[in-house]
């Protein structure tokens, strides 16, 4: 049994406000294989204190791509089986600059920005009670911040940082072409990847320059929806309940 482990999903224009969440649930949708979700506020219910999590046959496991190398090991999951050595390099530099670079920009215009963070604290602490509703955003922003200057994104200037990230779309843009996939006709890892991270920047209600940038990108935006259906049309019977 997999069972999958993932924040619930209260942002609205996204199926999930974590990108991660969204690719991995992608994943198991369209490999056909079964699973259950449960719902977990907290991160640090996790193996490595990050969501999503598995638990496969008794075992906990943390981190969508160690995640997906698992799957792939004990049941098949492969996205990428129909793509060549060269193919599949491609898609992995995709992912890196994907998930290594263009996350960081998406997380600054979320946490850092002010039209993102007014929607993001309502979003996480609302339902906390006084004082910590006014003392854990605070404290949250504010790691939020030492992650993004360890990574070096903050270091940047707004301008930069989001120049960073309309080169990253604009890569993105040019690799998927006229294609309704990255590789041709059929979804792989790579598409699933960006379908998480688009749908998270192009979907919520968060005005930032990222999101501009994004939409200026007709085939992202084409890709992002035609995602979005296949996610949909795949769905499972799913037992949703919140972990303890």
């Amino acid at each position: 049994m997999i069972r999958l482990y993932q924040f619930p999903p209260t942002l609205k224009g996204t199926p999930n406000a974590s990108p991660f969440c969204v690719k991995l649930e992608c994943a198991l949708r369209l490999s056909g294989l079964a699973y259950e979700t449960e719902l977990v506020p907290n991160p640090a219910a996790g193996p490595k204190h990050k969501v999503p999590f598995v638990e496969i046959d008794g075992e906990r496991v943390g981190d969508s791509a160690l995640i997906l190398d698992l799957l792939k090991l004990r049941h098949g999951l492969d996205l990428d089986r129909g793509l060549n050595a060269r193919q599949r390099a491609e898609s992995h530099a995709l992912q890196r600059m994907i998930e290594e670079r263009l996350y960081w920009v998406m997380v600054y215009s979320r946490w850092m920005e002010p039209k993102g963070w007014d929607v993001i604290r309502p979003l996480f602490f609302a339902a906390l009670p006084w004082p910590m509703r006014r003392l854990i955003p605070h404290m949250a922003r504010k790691t939020a911040r030492q992650k993004l200057d360890g990574h070096g994104i903050d270091r940047h200037t707004r301008e930069e940082v989001y120049a960073l990230g309309a080169h990253d779309l604009a890569a993105l843009s040019a690799f998927l072409g006229d294609n309704p996939f990255l590789f041709g006709e059929a979804p792989t890892l790579a598409d699933v990847t960006m379908y998480g991270f688009l749908v998270n920047i192009i979907g919520p209600d968060i005005a930032s320059p990222l999101k501009d940038a994004a939409l200026g990108h007709t085939n992202l935006v084409a890709h992002t929806e035609r995602m979005g259906e296949l996610f949909a049309s795949t769905r499972l019977p799913r037992r949703f309940k919140a972990a303890a």
